[in-house]
């Protein structure tokens, strides 16, 4: 049964800190194209255009502010810390763009452009080659699953049959699945998330996995997921709360042809995951008792 369900994450609790998971060749890397704006495309402009220092502050200013008025309000609707620092990162490569242009505008009478080609390249470099961070060394208690244990641990519910036959005694289990991507940055947000809330609520009535969707397409389907769906219409990544071999609730809602529900907007913090599975009272039902409980009952 272990190789089919492979192991549980559990790496010390240290490692859970949430600066420790932003120090991956991601971040880093994205940090550093930042950076290189002010500490050589501008330095680099000082030198060889100082007479046209003063147009490239204006062009500063107004590129900086446009970029705080939309990361703060993009801050308050950000879905968790990773998710704002993924953004800080789209809003500060894109201004990078025009600000690498200026340090070393176009020139009909001689070379320029040079600062944004080799920002353009790195920015497609990093793009092409330094995925979003899978989070696997996170803590949890959340079982990787294969098309197969997914068919036969959470769909066909076999470990509570057997249970039931082994004590006479029907155990109810229910799944808290994820289905993700790896190369899917909305699953790379959700991941810690849902890592924690594991921790805080597996019990052995109520267990987590997750399923790769991207690599088993199949199962997706069959769940009616579209891996393919992209911007507003994306149900990757779908959370499902699995009883009995069927599906209880999920996270984002979808019509019968797979369309995702728009109105009213779900989201995928940790508030939402926790009340619209209602894991505090399927948590308080599932746990075990303790020992004066046991002697009270």
């Amino acid at each position: 049964r272990a190789h089919r369900l492979g192991r549980l994450t559990t790496p010390p609790a240290d490692m859970a800190s949430p600066i420790l998971r932003f120090i991956n060749a991601h971040h880093v890397l994205n940090t550093m194209l930042i950076l290189a704006y002010p500490a050589w495309f501008r330095a680099w402009a000082r030198v060889t255009f100082p007479d046209s220092l003063d147009a490239l502050e204006l062009w500063e200013k107004q590129c900086g502010i446009s970029c705080a008025v939309i990361l703060l309000v993009r801050g308050l609707r950000s879905e968790s810390l990773d998710q704002f620092v993924s953004t800080v990162f789209f809003y500060c490569k894109a201004v990078g763009a025009p600000l690498a242009y200026f340090a070393d505008p176009l020139d009909p009478n001689g070379p320029g452009g040079r600062c944004v080609a080799v920002y353009l390249a790195l920015l497609l470099i990093l793009h092409l080659f330094v995925g979003h961070p899978t989070h696997d060394w996170l803590p949890s208690k959340i079982v990787a699953l294969t098309p197969r244990s997914f068919e036969d641990d959470v769909m066909s519910d076999k470990e509570s049959k057997e249970s039931a036959k082994a004590s006479g005694k029907w155990k109810k289990v229910e799944w808290l699945v994820l289905f993700y991507a790896n190369h899917d940055a909305r699953s790379s947000h959700v991941a810690p998330t849902f890592a924690k809330i594991s921790r805080e609520y597996a019990t052995d009535g109520l267990r987590f996995a997750k399923l790769d969707v991207a690599r088993w397409p199949a199962t997706a389907r069959r769940m009616n997921i579209d891996v393919e769906a992209i911007g507003r219409d994306a149900v990757v990544p779908t959370i499902m709360l699995i009883s009995g071999g069927e599906t209880r609730l999920r996270l984002p809602e979808v019509y019968d042809d797979g369309t995702r529900v728009k109105f009213p907007v779900q989201r995928m913090r940790r508030v939402d995951i926790v009340k619209g599975f209602g894991l505090e009272e399927r948590h308080a039902k599932t746990r075990p008792k303790d020992q004066d409980a046991k002697k009270r009952d």
